[in-house]
């Protein structure tokens, strides 16, 4: 049993966490500096490069630090190569730097290192194509897919389309020759590239990966029905349908294509809705009757989700969303997103310090359990304090 569960550790995991936060810590650095958003402008290079630090070396990281433990969990099979995760690692954070330096180079108008972030892009993108690789083929093999599993592969879907417009961007930035192909795509594509990693990448991989989590660790139905199938197709398809036809339209302008992408709206609006009545759902109809800390602060981020998708229609009816978008990002990146990713680590983190000291040792006498490692009361008053300062972060804005 425990040679088991150690083939189905991901020896990097903790690696990709470790680097992740350390990239978190430094955007939030560069944030309380003033440096870039919110004292300077949202579309300044300087402030690109904190978000490419946050979305790029915080979140991506963390969520494929996730997939290589999760993936094998789900699937019951091995990951092709353990190297090959650290190579991607190693890749994706030296692409970040690049990017992170390219942007800089921008900001202060040096043309030494503006092509580190084409070059920082393209390290990036090869990078998640090994990570993608190495997590694909579990997936591939497993049969019948289970909705998380069909989730991961939605959101690389739109990991791919992400990267292929940010590299086109960076080169239209970059180089000159470029510039004039790529003109409606700088001019009007940064709001849809975001869109597509925001809601496509990232939004799909934390709904995905809560649907595992959540049953496991509250001992909740893990079968979610027509309802996740429902989450799974309205909140896929709908992005699919406002990235299109808004990249599309830049281009190629037609009438029938905002009505497209106003229906994509609306499909990820009621796909978030009914995800936010399943967990609901989830939490009654658990099992375990104490809810551990990070499913207790886990309702923060959910919190989040939900006040995200009301701000998005009150900017939407008063035709603000322009002026107020930073705000809405602020909400999404660091009460949705990185609430959830913090509290679930706190339990993750437990269990892979647990496995890795305790794994062997099953059925041969006593063992602490996971919970043992962490201290609850410790911990809880930081997260409350973290959501209190996404809230008055969100409403200053």
């Amino acid at each position: 049993m425990a040679s088991a569960i150690s083939n189905r550790v991901s020896h990097w995991t903790p690696a990709y966490f470790g680097v992740a936060l350390l990239n978190f810590l430094a955007a939030q650095a560069l944030m309380v500096g003033g440096w870039v958003y919110p004292v300077q402008p949202l579309m300044a290079p300087a402030t690109f490069a904190a978000v490419h630090l946050l979305v790029l070396g915080w979140l991506s990281l963390l969520m494929f630090g996730a997939l290589f433990q999760f993936v094998p969990v789900i699937t019951s099979r091995q990951l092709p190569s353990q190297k090959l995760a650290l190579v991607a690692l190693i890749l994706m954070e030296v692409g970040v730097l690049g990017m992170v330096a390219g942007f800089a180079a921008l900001a202060v108008g040096s043309a030494r290192f503006v092509h580190c972030l084409p070059v920082g892009g393209s390290l990036v993108a090869l990078g998640a194509c090994l990570a993608i690789a190495d997590i694909v083929m579990p997936l591939a093999a497993a049969r019948p897919l289970d909705l998380p599993g069909r989730f991961v592969l939605a959101g690389f879907a739109f990991l791919i389309a992400t990267m292929t417009l940010g590299l086109l961007m960076a080169l239209g930035l970059t180089v000159p020759a470029s510039t004039a192909a790529l003109a409606p795509l700088l001019g009007g594509g940064v709001g849809y590239h975001a869109l597509a990693g925001i809601g496509g990448w990232f939004t799909l991989i934390a709904i995905g990966v809560s649907y595992k989590l959540l049953p496991m660790f509250m001992l909740a139905p893990e079968e979610r029905g027509w309802v996740g199938d429902g989450v799974l197709i309205l909140t896929a398809g709908g992005f699919l349908a406002t990235v299109a036809a808004e990249l599309v339209q830049l281009f190629v302008p037609a009438d029938a294509l905002p009505l497209v992408s106003w229906i994509g709206f609306g499909s990820v609006a009621a796909g978030i809705v009914l995800y936010l009545i399943d967990v609901v759902r989830m939490y009654r109809t658990r099992r375990r009757t104490l809810i551990e800390l990070q499913n207790r602060m886990a309702v923060g981020a959910f919190v989040a989700l939900g006040a995200s998708l009301v701000l998005f229609a009150l900017l939407l009816a008063t035709d603000s969303v322009a002026r107020y978008v930073g705000v809405l990002g602020f909400l999404v990146l660091f009460g949705w997103l990185s609430g959830l990713g913090l509290s679930q680590l706190f339990k993750v983190v437990a269990f892979l310090a647990w496995l890795e000291l305790f794994g062997s040792k099953l059925g041969r006498g006593p063992v602490p359990r996971v919970q043992d490692l962490v201290n609850e009361k410790r911990a809880a008053p930081w997260f409350l304090l973290y959501f209190a300062a996404v809230a008055v972060g969100t409403v200053a804005g």
